[in-house]
């Protein structure tokens, strides 16, 4: 009988809190970002438990680096107290911002080389690695590499190479996942590396900054989606030049794009 008036009064001293002190904040979403589960899985874990985060530039950026995806963060912002008129103000924007990816590029990809082991390269594209590793199934997560990154080819042999970033001295292991790629190692270094940088200065402000943070984003061509996330793992996007990729966004977790016409047209979180 005391056992239960005891529990009773828990219960009602933890109903009378502040709904504030069961809020999701940050640190919550790093955590199951880590821990990989999938972005909606984290949604729902937001929306049932409400949120109280801190959406300062820092913070963002931070997020961005640990790679919370952009449909996350944009729910973070818009739980924040705020929020909802800013996100409805991204929203009237939303149209003007999609034609700028749907304007006419130039080609602007450098031409594909055989990199040689001791040489300095760039990174063709934005990818993720994680624990100064990156598998060649190209999950979205981890922190990002950005395209034109400078490189140094340290070793390649069997299915590994090893590249050592000049900006950082952060030495990156690449494991190619032959069974995935249907590609040698050699084949991935040319796919991953150029003898000069790509002039992405060539593309709008807004377009430059969505392949240098990862971002694809619709209206992209298939180009613009290459430089921004890299190639989709070939076993299941045996060609490019089909309009259906398939990429993963962690091991679990699949993300299907469609491509109408050349450009990038469908896919989840995709805006």
């Amino acid at each position: 009988m005391k056992s239960s008036f005891l529990t009773s009064v828990v219960a009602a001293l933890l109903l009378a809190l502040p709904s504030s002190a069961f809020a999701f904040d940050n640190k919550d979403v790093l955590k199951m970002q880590k821990a990989g589960l999938s972005e909606e899985t984290i949604l729902a874990a937001m929306q049932k438990e409400g949120g109280d985060f801190d959406t300062s530039t820092d913070a963002l950026i931070e997020l961005k680096g640990a790679g919370v995806s952009e449909k996350i963060i944009q729910k973070m912002i818009a739980m924040h107290p705020g929020g909802t008129s800013a996100a409805a103000s991204a929203s009237s924007d939303s149209s003007a911002a999609s034609a700028v990816f749907l304007q006419d590029f130039p080609s602007i990809a450098p031409s594909k080389i055989e990199p040689v082991v001791g040489k300095d390269y760039f990174t063709r594209f934005t990818f993720h690695e994680e624990k100064n590793e990156y598998v060649t199934t190209n999950y979205g997560r981890g922190a990002i590499v950005p395209i034109n990154t400078p490189v140094k080819l340290v070793s390649m042999s069997g299915t590994k190479m090893v590249l050592k970033r000049l900006d950082t001295n952060q030495e990156l292991k690449v494991d190619n996942e032959e069974k995935y790629t249907n590609r040698p190692i050699t084949g991935i270094a040319s796919m991953m590396l150029a003898s000069e940088k790509t002039p992405i200065e060539k593309l709008p402000d807004e377009v430059a900054t969505a392949v240098k943070n990862g971002e694809m984003r619709k209206g992209m061509t298939k180009e613009l989606v290459l430089m921004t996330r890299g190639f989709p793992p070939a076993h299941e996007t045996p060609s490019i030049e089909s309009d259906r990729w398939v990429y993963w966004s962690s091991r679990f977790v699949k993300l299907t794009i469609v491509f109408a016409n050349g450009r990038l047209s469908e896919g989840r979180g995709i805006i």
